[in-house]
């Protein structure tokens, strides 16, 4: 008798993971009454289930896999992934607690409505959803293919791998729709021990089969010996004055100390993203905050990338056939069950983050553009109608996006952390700095995403469509697109501040500024304050910053490494422990992040008579309608012209 083949274990586990999710969605819609809490849970998330989901979605598959793959192709000049637990916490420190505590006190629950009740700006919500859509587009179609194709690739091919991210897309669909975000606290539980799980299992089978960590050792002292294969443990200097990436020749290779700096700062978009704060606003308290930061996100996850991750990429560095795909590939056909329970949860841990971005993106562009501008008389039953069918649309897209345009789908899903990065500053104004003004924070946000856009790859590629050849590359000077934007945001913002203090002081500001300094200010420890600041700087250069650069040699003595392992590896370990160290100081010490119990009373803005709005609403719908109808024409008409000249 034949043994299975990959093909049925892949169906046998997909049909018991699609019991589990309908299970869960079904249990989910009745604790939500249909529709009563479909958006945030009624803001009853338990703040442990919470802390998971949180650090599933932002670890994701994506980045398991793809940092593993970056490793085997690259070595370990990639210093800021290695680091990437601490890098993905630090944002939670500094804005989850307030945040909540602000969301709590004014009843809203996104990241969208906190922007519009503070600063008053619908500019600011167009470009929170605009930032969502690229999450649910972008960057969930870019993971929904990778995994799509490695699914394939197990099954011989037997399985395509468009069918297999379709039934993908249509699990996914049928529990955001079903529960909201109920049902993915839920499932994200599930889903984030099944990744775990994975990428445990697959590093171990790697590592035995590769000769336990001595042979891996000892192939890449080779490879270090040899010069062609020294640059995979060496940073390439500081920076390098270059146009950028495609634009001219590099010193070495182009991964320069500043490349990790600059890439770190895209990082932190993960946790300023909107999905990241849907979580927490969710939930029913603060108090896993500060150790869901802390020992899950840079702890627990921080080691799994910097070890069973980084394992995986040293096993394929040189040895495509260690590579996770290839390897994968390769095991279904020696233990076809372990390989599809294996792909499994990869799959899982992909639709954690998928799943949080479909419906954050849908309930932004429904509940915060559309019915606010058009259909302000929409009941809520009705908006989540509207939202489930968005929800279906999104989904839809992505599909299609992700396998008919893969290369527009990884530009825009790589463009997402860098447009999301450029949110650090409203956030700034919202929690910490008052004197940040409406006017600067809106200047600089535009000002930030119109810098991170013409320095990556999907700016770039547009403005070279249309004719526009811009003297630089993708990341000049070594430099990613995030830390450009972040450059001219700040730059901005500081000098508009500075011009328009007059515009800073309103009443409703100047209480909510009261709120958070009278509940949440003076809670850290004072003396500690210019020390942990001062640690957290010099983290960061040593960490991700120019200070890499004596990585290269730290751990290098005359017959090579000192350790036995890349000394590139060695100091991401040694920082990994003192970024532990560090999120604990800021999240524990100086009470960032700690729980406190406050008596939060909900606050009740002046009665204001409502004015008819049903006739601006269908002029704006007209006009929208026009303007979408004009737009279409319009980049008909340049597709066909720009065709044709070619």
């Amino acid at each position: 008798m034949p043994a299975p083949s990959p093909v049925m274990w892949i169906l046998l586990f997909g049909f018991v993971y699609i019991a589990v999710v309908l299970f869960w969605a079904r249990q989910a819609a009745t604790a939500n009454g249909n529709y009563r809490s479909y958006f945030s849970a009624g803001h009853s998330l338990s703040p442990w289930v919470s802390a998971l989901v949180l650090a599933g979605s932002s670890v994701s598959a994506w980045f398991t896999l793809g940092s593993a793959d970056i490793l085997a192709r690259d070595g370990f000049v990639h210093g800021y992934l290695l680091q990437a637990g601490v890098l993905l916490a630090l944002p939670g420190v500094l804005f989850f607690k307030r945040s909540w505590f602000i969301a709590q006190r004014y009843r809203v629950s996104s990241q969208a409505e906190l922007f519009k009740l503070y600063y008053d700006s619908q500019a600011l919500v167009v470009i929170v959803a605009c930032v969502a859509l690229l999450f649910a587009v972008g960057f969930a179609g870019m993971q929904l293919r990778a995994i799509s194709q490695i699914a394939s690739s197990v099954s011989g091919g037997s399985i395509s791998a468009f069918t297999i991210g379709c039934a993908l897309s249509l699990i996914l669909l049928g529990y955001v729709v079903i529960g909201g975000m109920r049902a993915i606290g839920f499932l994200g539980v599930l889903q984030t021990v099944s990744l775990i799980s994975a990428t445990l299992v697959l590093s171990f089978l790697i590592l035995v089969e590769a000769g336990l960590i001595g042979a891996i050792n000892a192939r890449m002292q080779a490879l270090a010996a040899d010069s062609a294969g020294a640059q995979a443990f060496e940073v390439s200097g500081v920076i390098q004055f270059v146009a950028g990436l495609g634009r001219g020749s590099f010193y070495d290779h182009p991964v320069s100390a500043v490349t990790n700096l600059s890439s770190a700062y895209a990082l932190l978009g993960i946790g300023l993203s909107p999905f990241a704060l849907k979580i927490v606003l969710s939930t029913r308290n603060t108090k896993a905050i500060a150790a869901g930061q802390t020992w899950v996100l840079a702890g627990f996850f921080g080691l799994l990338v910097l070890l069973p991750v980084g394992v995986i990429g040293a096993a394929g560095l040189g040895r495509p056939e260690f590579i996770s795909h290839s390897y994968l590939a390769a095991l279904a056909q020696s233990s076809p069950w372990l390989t599809a329970w294996v792909v499994l949860g990869f799959a899982a841990g992909m639709q954690v983050m998928a799943g949080l971005a479909l419906l954050v993106a849908a309930e932004t562009v429904v509940r915060h553009v559309y019915k606010p501008f058009f259909a302000s008389a929409m009941s809520r039953r009705q908006t989540v109608t509207l939202t489930r069918i968005f929800v279906a649309v999104l989904a839809v897209g992505v599909v299609l996006m992700a396998f008919l345009a893969p290369v527009s789908t990884s530009a825009l899903g790589a463009f997402a952390l860098s447009a999301s990065a450029q949110l650090l500053i409203p956030m700034l104004g919202l929690c910490w700095f008052g004197w940040m003004t409406r006017p600067a924070v809106l200047a600089g946000v535009g000002f930030g995403l119109f810098a991170a856009f013409v320095t990556d790859a999907l700016g770039i590629g547009i403005l070279g469509y249309l004719g526009l050849d811009v003297p630089w590359g993708r990341y000049p000077w070594t430099i990613h697109s995030a830390a450009w934007g972040l450059f001219f945001n700040i730059l901005v913002c500081l000098l508009v501040s500075a011009i328009s203090q007059n515009a800073a002081r309103t009443e409703f500001r100047e209480h909510l500024r009261a709120f958070v300094s009278e509940a949440l200010s003076g809670q850290g420890t004072a003396p500690l304050n210019s020390y942990a600041w001062a640690a957290g700087l010099a983290w960061g250069f040593l960490a991700v910053g120019p200070g890499l650069i004596f990585g290269n040699y730290a751990f290098v003595g005359d017959d090579g490494w000192s350790m036995d392992f890349p000394s590139l590896w060695v100091w991401a370990m040694l920082f990994w422990l003192l970024g532990v160290t560090l999120v604990w100081l800021l999240a524990y010490r100086m009470q960032m992040a700690s729980h406190v119990e406050l008596d939060i009373t909900s606050y009740e803005p002046p009665p204001t008579l409502r004015p008819d709005q049903s006739a601006a609403e269908a002029r704006r719908l007209r006009s929208l309608i026009m303007f979408a109808l004009a737009g279409a024409g319009l980049v008909i008409l340049t597709v066909w012209s720009f065709g044709g000249a070619g």
